[in-house]
């Protein structure tokens, strides 16, 4: 288990304590792959049977047009969508531009399809599948808010099933209504429970209120039927990190990891768990494949981990940290490598090497006689050889620490 003394350090460490839990993977909506799906085909394509109860019907002379060109459907829903556009006069039905937007549609020119649909709209305002489909045309291309309105309306005039309740979650989702969203995909998952697109986007609303636990569940059913799904396992890590299951959170990603789909932030979060159990060697793996994964990874975190490892007495991994750092970063500021340099000096007295190590400390003075920490670290190193002239050198760096001010209490 992690220790709990460390719990908090790690936590503020990943800049995730406070708010909502992150290491950076999210549930996000993938136009692409999400109108491919085969249920929403079919809910499209149901779009074309006509309930003559409550939206417009055809005149007799465009039932005879359509029963002439439907023979073509199949072979050149072209020809039959031009002779549809040549029949358009001023008294054709809604019915007639509602098939001309759905072909539009079909040939993924949304907005033509959506001047048909409008058109149809206008001719019979309450036209049920006209507005069903203008709402999932605005959905695909991303105008959640315009989507909204034409969701509800089409709810408002009975409809009933899976797709629009799970559209009008995501687009409750994508406006950052998050309950409102939570009780739509509630809604759809209730009305068809085998599509998991609504429990994915359940997982996201939940996550978004901070209601971990409730998404933990929700993640696991999607696993269940996706388990090889890393934004998923990584999105379930979140979770316990929200309710500060670090021990979870670490098993997830490790996952992640050989799904072979960890990324540099979330190897860097696995090493600072191994780090606060002891686990050093485990801990600087991670952190050693965190630098090849990431060219771009800041140096300061990788300095700041080196420090970390350090302040553990952990003076070889330290050390190879620092090695690896110094053989990626070519870029290196002079502030980065003066810190890389007190660490070295620090493993070098630790590890009972002080002649690496006092040139080092002496070559930052002359550098700058007022690094405290080098005067520190040298006083220190001249009382541990316990002799009077130790005893003196070491009280003249302590004496010269007083004088900065992030060393005074510590040097006094």
């Amino acid at each position: 288990m992690i220790k709990s003394k460390y719990l908090k350090s790690i936590l503020v460490g990943m800049t995730c304590f406070a708010g909502a839990a992150t290491l950076s993977a999210q549930i996000n909506y993938d136009r692409a792959s999400f109108w491919n799906q085969e249920h929403i085909k079919k809910v499209f394509l149901n779009s074309y049977q006509v309930n003559t109860d409550i939206e417009p019907k055809l005149t007799e002379e465009e039932k005879a047009l359509i029963r002439e060109l439907m023979p073509q459907l199949e072979l050149n829903p072209t020809a039959v969508k031009d002779g549809l556009l040549n029949s358009v006069n001023t008294e054709t039905s809604a019915a007639v531009y509602f098939l001309i937007g759905n072909f539009y549609a079909e040939d993924g020119e949304i907005a033509t399809a959506l001047e048909y649909y409008e058109t149809a709209i206008e001719k019979f305002p309450n036209f049920r599948r006209a507005i069903k489909n203008v709402s999932f045309m605005k959905v695909r291309d991303g105008a959640f808010d315009d989507a909204l309105k034409s969701l509800t309306k089409v709810i408002n005039l009975g409809a009933n099933d899976t797709t629009v309740f799970g559209l009008l979650g995501l687009c409750y989702v994508n406006t950052g209504n998050y309950i409102s969203a939570e009780t739509a995909y509630r809604q759809a998952i209730v009305l068809d429970p085998s599509v998991n697109d609504w429990r994915v986007g359940l997982a996201k609303s939940l996550l978004s209120q901070e209601k971990y636990k409730e998404s933990i569940k929700v993640l696991d059913e999607i696993l269940n039927l996706d388990p090889e799904n890393d934004i998923i396992w990584s999105s379930q890590a979140n979770a316990y990190l929200g309710i500060e299951d670090l021990d979870n959170a670490v098993a997830n990603q490790e996952i992640v990891d050989r799904l072979g789909k960890s990324t540099a932030e979330s190897l860097v979060f696995m090493g600072r768990i191994y780090m606060s159990q002891g686990l050093n060697d485990l801990a600087l793996e991670k952190f050693k494949k965190a630098l090849t994964k990431d060219s771009n990874q800041p140096a300061d975190v990788q300095i700041d981990i080196a420090g970390t490892l350090v302040s553990r007495g952990a003076f070889d991994e330290s050390q190879d940290l620092i090695n690896s750092i110094r053989g990626k970063y070519t870029d290196i500021t002079k502030d980065q490598n003066i810190l890389l340099l007190r660490l070295e000096s620090q493993i070098a007295l630790s590890s009972g090497n002080p002649d690496k190590a006092i040139p080092i400390l002496e070559k930052l003075l002359a550098s700058d006689p007022l690094d405290g920490q080098a005067l520190i670290l040298l006083a220190e190193h001249h009382t541990s050889l316990d002799t009077s002239d130790g005893y003196s050198r070491a009280d003249l760096y302590y004496e010269r620490a007083i004088k900065v001010d992030d060393q005074e209490i510590r040097a006094l």
